[in-house]
């Protein structure tokens, strides 16, 4: 797939302080990012102000609007409305890395027994971000540097597939909005045996302002994972004891998240009296 055009959707809800950053990293990829679509879900911000500010001065960045509410509405919309061979997807608040789109089209020019890649994904805005990217160097160190890891999930927050693997999925995709989209996606091309793989250089950064979602919220937010395993019918007792560990760790650091400023980067009682907006859940009944 020599001179692929790559389109990179990313959905938004009321993100109007993090879309401005997001937009710059992807114009910031040049020749290797061909069109990029910002579908606004309903917000109530400034999201569409900023949005049409990029795109009044650069003719690659496209606003489209999705009145119907949930994430998968908006990626939907946007992945349909894409011209790119190669389909892009990230979330409002990930900042991609340099090399992210040349490392995209490398992998697919390269591997044509993949239909989609993934990359790796480091928080910030985090208490734990340190630690997380040392675990995530740790375990990439255990690998071949360059390798592809073969993986089911195509995390919303930072993938890639090519347009023929989604017109293969899109009448299988659910739009319930109680379930995780990109797990739901996921599970789709596995299901017509669409390859993904995961790539070091495809490298981005994420908030972990999820965290900050109270103990009883996460849980929520889990549950649809759950609900969206038990309506492809892979349910089983190790999944299930997975979902609830990440919801025991996430109680367990919630006190962390709680005191860190994110503006300095440092743990503070002083935040704890300022009001700390959580990431929107991407679900909801």
């Amino acid at each position: 797939m020599a001179n692929a055009t790559l389109s990179v959707v990313v959905p938004a809800f009321n993100e109007s302080e993090y879309i401005e950053t997001c937009i710059e990293a992807l114009i910031a990829q040049g020749e290797y990012v061909d069109e990029i679509i910002i579908v606004d879900n309903n917000s109530s911000d400034n999201t569409s102000e900023l949005i049409e500010k990029y795109q009044s001065s650069c003719p690659k960045v496209r606003l489209l609007k999705e009145s119907r509410p949930g994430v998968v509405h908006a990626r939907n919309k946007g992945f349909d409305a894409a011209s790119g061979e190669i389909i892009g997807r990230i979330d409002a608040d990930t900042i991609v890395g340099e090399d992210w789109a040349v490392a995209v089209h490398e992998f697919f020019e390269r591997r044509d027994d993949f239909s989609g890649v993934t990359g790796l994904t480091y928080l910030y805005e985090s208490p734990i971000a340190g630690l997380q990217r040392r675990w995530t160097n740790w375990r990439l160190g255990r690998g071949a540097q360059g390798a592809v890891r073969p993986v089911v999930a195509v995390p919303g927050s930072n993938m890639a597939m090519r347009r023929s693997a989604w017109l293969a999925v899109r009448g299988a995709v659910s739009d319930r909005t109680d379930i995780h989209e990109d797990i739901d996606l996921s599970l789709c091309m596995a299901h017509v045996r669409c390859a993904v793989g995961q790539i070091s250089s495809m490298a981005a950064k994420v908030s972990g302002r999820r965290g900050v979602s109270s103990p009883r919220v996460y849980a929520r937010y889990n549950r649809a994972s759950k609900k969206t395993l038990e309506h492809h019918g892979v349910s089983n007792w190790k999944l299930t004891f997975l979902i609830a560990a990440d919801s025991i760790l996430h109680a367990i650091l919630w006190p962390l998240y709680r005191i860190y400023d994110k503006d300095s980067g440092q743990l503070s009682s002083r935040v704890l009296g300022r009001r700390q907006r959580a990431r929107d859940l991407p679900v909801f009944s």
